[in-house]
């Protein structure tokens, strides 16, 4: 790939085409202030500012050395933690803009409380919550459902580095492998029985589990109001605090 192929493509991730040439530059070898600004021939009264956003975007790392020796984090790791932080900062921003311009134009707000029938749609929602989620997951399971494993495990990875607190309530009768799983990416607790289930995401929305056959979830009720959510919220506190840890 030409270079300046590689520079667009770091463009369209967001960077500017100098943050783009320096970032390059050190990808191929590290080095301090003034060997990074000669390779990249970005101007060395600029290259301090080029570098501390490239370090505010988790893209490089700094020696503690005289002079300061700067090096590119591994492809996967530094751009896979930059590419999280634009998804959230561009999330916000949509949040924040339809926000808005419902208020401008005063559209009507949607009804709070949804009943949704299908395991799939169940899962698709249990995604999108998960996916917006902030600052903390509270999830309370009675059975084990089959998508589990497969669909929401790797969304409760994701979320673990995005440092989002994520607290799963299960049953005693749930199998060992499984808690332990669970354990090593949430916190887990454990009770002898559970009368239903539920997610509550950041205390402002609500998906209870209300039927379920076979380990598929078949009917819920979503919910944003805040007086259920508070409700759900507080129910597992209650139960989160007199189960036990595995």
């Amino acid at each position: 790939m030409l270079e300046v192929e590689v520079i667009r493509a770091l463009r369209d991730c967001g960077l500017t085409e100098t943050e783009a040439k320096v970032y390059l530059a050190l990808i191929r070898s590290k080095g301090d202030a003034k060997e990074i600004s000669a390779r990249s021939k970005v101007p060395y009264s600029k290259i301090h500012t080029v570098l501390s956003s490239l370090l505010e975007k988790s893209l490089i790392t700094a020696s503690s050395d005289r002079p300061v020796v700067y090096s590119a984090r591994s492809v996967g790791e530094g751009l896979g933690e930059y590419k999280i932080r634009v998804q959230k900062g561009i999330e916000e921003a949509f949040r924040r803009a339809e926000q808005a311009l419902t208020e401008i134009q005063g559209e009507p707000e949607k009804s709070d409380i949804w009943i949704i029938k299908s395991s799939e749609e169940i899962l698709s929602k249990a995604h999108h919550m998960l996916r917006m989620s902030k600052r903390e997951v509270k999830l309370a399971l009675p059975i084990m459902p089959e998508w589990l494993n497969e669909e929401i495990l790797p969304v409760l990875i994701r979320l673990r580095a995005q440092e989002v607190e994520v607290k799963v309530l299960v049953t005693t009768e749930v199998n060992e492998g499984v808690v332990h799983k669970l354990s090593e990416i949430s916190t887990v607790r454990r009770r002898d029985k559970m009368f239903g289930g539920g997610l509550i995401v950041d205390d402002v929305e609500v998906m209870l589990f209300i039927g379920s056959n076979g380990g598929a979830m078949g009917t819920a009720i979503w919910a944003s109001h805040p007086g259920l959510v508070e409700l759900a919220s507080d129910y597992f506190d209650f139960l989160w605090a007199g189960s036990e840890t595995p």
